[in-house]
């Protein structure tokens, strides 16, 4: 049985990983055309695309974490959960900023 705070733990790492990859593909696909291309032709929109892999990416972070043998306690969650808003917060300013710089360059 996996243990409830290492579960809720790996769950936040992948967050992590998953936000931070949809901000580097977004704004990767927007600038090179090509992989946006391949996206569409992949999963018949680049946002589907996009989706389908960030989900591939957090199951397989979250996988490797639960594999990890260190123990979880609430202080390590609760680092990790601030880390998880700094992350989803600098995500979004990074986007904003990314596609205001796009609108008007």
């Amino acid at each position: 049985m996996i243990d409830r705070a290492k579960n809720i733990f790996a769950s936040v790492a992948a967050t992590i990983v998953t936000v931070v990859f949809i901000t580097l593909i977004t704004i990767i696909a927007d600038l090179q055309l090509p992989l946006k291309d391949w996206l569409k032709a992949t999963f018949t929109h680049h946002w589907v695309g996009k989706g389908v892999l960030a989900a591939a990416v957090f199951v397989i972070v979250w996988l490797m974490m639960l594999s990890q043998k260190r123990h979880v306690d609430d202080q390590r969650l609760s680092r990790g959960l601030m880390a998880l808003a700094w992350t989803a917060l600098v995500s979004t300013v990074v986007l904003f900023g990314f596609f205001i710089y796009e609108t008007f360059r």
